[in-house]
């Protein structure tokens, strides 16, 4: 019998849970799991990624437990996550978990899972090369606050959906404490197939897809410039530009986490599906084809070489400067009454309405950072 069990139950002395959550789905989470093993008599903090010590907080033995919860973007763990457990000490015999929660809908009677896709998978992988013990992972559905994607839903929805999920972790966590491990489940064999069939799809939102992302946001003339959105951006990628009316500026490590929309005092963040069409013509012209075209004239065989992998790394240097270059006009320009009210008007998130968790404030899952201007006041 391992030193640090007793009978069929895991005797841990601590437990750190670590969570990043834009909305508080994953917030709600970790403090279930706290619960759970509070009431098994283990000393729990829960930390946001942005508040915590791990260098302190992370004990080195194999009577601590260390958890890891956080949504899924594009199919797999966001890069923040990825770089924050990366960043963790190594550890020699301490126990870890990670658990991926993902975008649950309802239908009717119907419960729709979402995919984490390799999410849990990649985390466990690096807690394991970090020398972690890892007991297990999982994903959890809790409602989708996707608001770019689909309306949010009726609260109704949400509780169901919730109360749901809150077993789930129940009986992970009981399964944890009891000594085995959580691998070998119909939860994961979903999770890796869906994660291999959609694994293209992942790589190009680490690559491409989350920095188009990223510059779809723009906010509305409901707008004040009071910076709520910039003071609580956890991965500090909004600032706010303007002496006189600052307004938020989306910066290229925006996780598309929806944090800023969902607290907006004002409603007044949006994400623009007519700009994004645009935006999609602008970034993905062929100007492979272009360049090897012109050069053809003067360097015969040039020609040749569209399609070449040449080629694809010319548009893909050109992909992300046209980015940056067309949502800085764009922000120059969405400060026009009439060409806001046309984008505001011609996306559907003005009217889908935003998500968060009903029991989190911004103040449970964000560190309040300094900025360095006045906001207008009305």
């Amino acid at each position: 019998m391992s030193p640090m069990s007793k009978g069929n139950t895991m005797s841990y002395k601590n437990a750190v849970i670590y969570f990043w959550s834009g909305t508080g789905n994953s917030y709600r989470v970790s403090n279930w799991m706290k619960k759970i093993a509070e009431e098994k008599g283990v000393t729990t903090r829960v930390f946001s990624t942005d508040k915590g010590n791990p260098l302190e907080e992370v004990k080195d033995g194999n009577d601590s437990l260390v958890g890891i919860v956080f949504p899924t973007h594009g199919f797999t763990a966001p890069w923040h996550i990825v770089t924050f457990v990366w960043s963790l000490p190594h550890r020699n015999a301490t126990h870890a978990f990670c658990v991926s929660t993902r975008a649950g809908l309802k239908c009717g009677s119907v419960f729709i899972p979402g995919i984490s896709g390799t999410a849990p998978f990649i985390i466990a992988l690096i807690l394991k090369l970090k020398g972690y013990h890892v007991r297990g992972s999982r994903s959890v559905d809790m409602p989708s606050n996707w608001f770019l994607l689909h309306p949010i839903q009726h609260p109704k929805s949400h509780e169901a959906i919730i109360g749901r999920a809150e077993h789930k972790v129940a009986h992970f966590m009981e399964t944890i404490f009891s000594n085995r491990t959580v691998w070998f489940t119909m939860n994961n064999l979903y999770e890796i197939t869906w994660g291999i069939l959609l694994s293209l799809i992942s790589v190009g939102y680490l690559l491409i897809g989350r920095f188009f992302l990223a510059k779809l946001f723009f906010t509305n003339r409901n707008c004040n410039g009071c910076g709520v959105c910039a003071r609580y951006c956890t991965v500090g990628a909004i600032k706010m530009w303007g002496k006189e009316n600052p307004r938020p500026f989306w910066k290229y490590n925006c996780e598309s986490c929806m944090r800023c929309a969902a607290f907006c005092p004002h409603n007044a963040i949006e994400a623009g599906h007519s700009w994004g069409v645009i935006l999609y013509f602008i970034t993905w012209v062929p100007v492979s084809a272009y360049l090897f075209s012109w050069l053809d004239v003067y360097i015969p065989g040039m020609g040749s070489l569209e399609g070449h992998w040449i080629g694809n790394i010319v548009n893909f240097m050109y992909y992300y400067p046209a980015i940056f270059i067309s949502y800085y006009i764009f922000y120059t320009l969405i400060r026009i009454p009439a060409i806001n009210w046309l984008f505001t008007h011609t996306t559907m998130t003005h009217f889908w309405g935003r998500y968060r968790e009903s029991n989190t404030k911004l103040k449970d899952i964000a560190r309040k950072k300094v900025i360095h201007y006045q906001p207008k006041r009305n």
